[in-house]
């Protein structure tokens, strides 16, 4: 699981998680704003509230490197390495 939590415009969390492709992979991010995070390359998107993390939940098939921001924001939040 990657825990990210957004603060004040700030992020506190792994800049680069790495993680093997075919693997099921959770991504939990506790904003203090309303938002979307957006995991691009994969185009999976969830809403964020606060006080109610948004989480991704799904099996990473594609190598490479993809940015997970908060959309609205355009706030990088990290970039998920899938390695093969």
């Amino acid at each position: 699981m990657i825990e990210v939590t957004v603060r004040d415009g700030e992020v506190a969390g792994p800049s680069e998680p790495e993680v093997q492709q075919g693997e099921r992979v959770r991504i939990v991010v506790d904003a203090d704003v309303a938002d979307e995070i957006h995991l691009h390359g994969y185009d999976l998107t969830a809403a964020v509230v606060p006080g109610r993390p948004a989480e991704l939940d799904f099996r990473a098939t594609a190598p490479g490197v993809f940015e997970v921001e908060l959309e609205e924001a355009g706030l990088l939040l990290f970039q998920l390495k899938v390695v093969p």
